[in-house]
C-alpha cells in the first residue's frame, strides 16, 4: 500500500493574478530535495507575493553574490543623477593610477557595461587579502585583457573593485555605505553590502550540489586566457560563502545580503513609486537598462546583455522579455523588474546551483509569471482558496 505522500508548506500569500503562484512555488521547492526559498512580486505599488517554503525562515536573508551588482548599478545611476560621482569621465580623473596608456580611458560607465578589458586579476588571493582591499591595489597595476569599449565580458569581481575605488573617491564613501544611506534606508530594506553582524543570525547558510559545466562552457573555459574570479579561487580551498567575513565585507559585486520582499522592493522602486518613494527618475531608469554590451561575451563564452551594471534578457535568462533588467547571482538569487508589466521581482534560496547562476527553479517560476500575467479566457476566473498562513 502506497503511503501518503508529505506535505510541502508554503507560508505567506499571493495576491491576483498570481494565486497560482503558491502551488507552483511549492511544487518547485518540493523537487529542489532540500534547502528553501523564498519569492516576492511588488505591482501596484504593493506587495502583492510572498511566499517562502522549505528549511528556509520567513524572515531569512540570503548572500547575494552577483545579484549584489544590481544594488550598486543603482547606487551608480542614483549617484551620477545626483552629481556625486560622473559615469562617464575618464577614472584617470580622479584616480591617478589609471593615467596610462592602456587604461587612460576607461570610464566606469564602462566598468558597469563589462567593457573596460579590466575582467579579472592575473593573480589570486587570500580572503584576508581581500578583506584588507589588495584587489584593489591589483587592479591600478592590471592590464586590460582586450582594448577598452572594443568588446566585453564579464567582471565578475572587479566590477565591485572598481566601483568601490570609484566611489571612496568621488563620493567620499564606499558603494556599501552609499547604498546604505541613499537606497536601503530611505526604502526601509532589509538590504546590506556589508551586513551589520546583528544580522548573521537571519542569514541562511548555503547548500551546496557538485559544481557541473556544460561541454560548451567547459572548452571555453580551458581555451580562455581570462582567469576565474576571486570568490571561485577560493571555493576550492573554503566554504568561503558561509564564512562571516565575507557577509561583513564591503564588495560590490558579491557581498550583498538581502531579503527576497527587499529585493522586489527595490526594483519596484526603480519603475514607479513604493509608499510615496522612488529611487531613480524615471529617465535615469532608462538609462541605466538601455542595452551597452549583447553579444559574446569573452569571459563567459555565451551571449550576455548589460546595461549600465544591469543584465538584459539573454537567452540563459530571458526573463519576462525586452523589458526585464535587473541581476542574477551564481548562488540562484535574482532579483529584476520589468517596465512593461509594471513589476518587481525578488528571489532567493539557500541551494547553490550545480551550475551558477539563477536557480532552476526560479528559471521555472518565469514563465508562471508571465501567464499569471497575459492569460486571460474572457470568463469570470475561478475563485482560488488563500493558502494557509503558518
Amino acid at each position: 500500500m502506497a503511503s501518503n505522500p508529505g506535505i510541502v508548506a508554503v507560508h505567506g500569500f499571493a495576491l491576483e493574478p498570481f494565486q497560482p503562484l503558491a502551488d507552483i512555488f511549492g511544487r518547485i521547492v518540493g523537487m529542489q530535495g532540500r534547502g528553501g526559498a523564498a519569492i516576492a512580486i511588488y505591482r501596484g505599488g504593493e506587495l502583492a507575493v510572498d511566499l517562502t517554503s522549505g528549511a528556509y525562515r520567513t524572515d531569512a536573508l540570503s548572500l547575494l553574490l552577483s545579484a549584489t551588482k544590481v544594488a550598486t548599478a543603482i547606487a551608480a545611476a542614483h549617484a551620477h543623477d545626483r552629481g556625486r560621482i560622473d559615469l562617464d569621465a575618464p577614472l584617470a580623473d580622479y584616480w591617478h593610477a589609471f593615467d596610462r596608456a592602456s587604461t587612460a580611458r576607461i570610464t566606469l560607465r564602462s566598468v558597469l557595461a563589462h567593457q573596460s578589458g579590466l575582467a579579472a586579476f592575473d593573480r589570486n588571493f587570500t580572503l584576508q587579502q581581500l578583506i584588507d582591499g589588495e584587489d584593489e591595489l591589483a587592479i591600478e597595476q592590471q592590464e586590460p585583457y582586450w582594448p577598452p569599449d572594443t568588446r566585453h565580458g564579464y567582471h565578475a569581481f572587479t566590477f565591485g573593485t572598481i566601483a568601490n575605488g570609484a566611489f571612496r573617491r568621488t563620493a567620499g564613501m564606499t558603494v556599501g555605505e552609499y547604498v546604505a544611506e541613499n537606497i536601503s534606508a530611505p526604502l526601509d530594506l532589509d538590504l546590506w553590502i556589508g551586513t551589520p553582524e546583528p544580522e548573521f543570525g537571519r542569514i541562511e547558510p548555503s547548500l551546496y550540489e557538485d559544481r557541473l559545466l556544460t561541454s560548451y562552457r567547459a572548452t571555453h573555459l580551458s581555451r580562455s586566457r581570462i582567469p576565474s574570479s576571486p570568490p571561485t579561487q577560493l571555493m576550492k580551498t573554503m566554504d568561503l560563502y558561509n564564512d562571516p567575513a565575507m557577509w561583513r565585507a564591503s564588495w560590490p559585486a558579491a557581498s550583498g545580503v538581502a531579503s527576497a520582499r527587499s529585493l522586489a522592493r527595490l526594483m519596484y522602486a526603480t519603475i514607479d513609486r513604493v509608499d510615496g518613494i522612488r529611487v531613480l527618475d524615471p529617465r535615469v531608469t532608462e538609462k541605466m537598462r538601455a542595452t551597452r554590451s549583447y553579444g559574446p561575451d569573452e569571459v563567459l563564452g555565451i551571449i550576455s546583455h548589460f546595461g549600465s551594471g544591469v543584465q538584459g534578457a539573454f537567452p540563459q535568462l530571458p526573463l519576462l522579455g525586452p523589458t526585464s533588467f535587473g541581476h542574477e547571482g551564481a548562488g540562484g538569487s535574482v532579483a529584476f523588474a520589468d517596465v512593461e508589466f509594471g513589476l518587481g521581482v525578488g528571489y532567493t534560496t539557500n541551494v547553490h546551483p550545480a551550475m551558477s547562476g539563477a536557480s532552476t527553479g526560479f528559471l521555472a517560476l518565469l514563465p508562471a509569471i508571465r501567464h499569471c500575467l497575459t492569460f486571460d479566457l474572457g470568463l469570470r476566473k475561478p475563485a482560488l482558496p488563500d493558502i494557509e498562513t503558518h
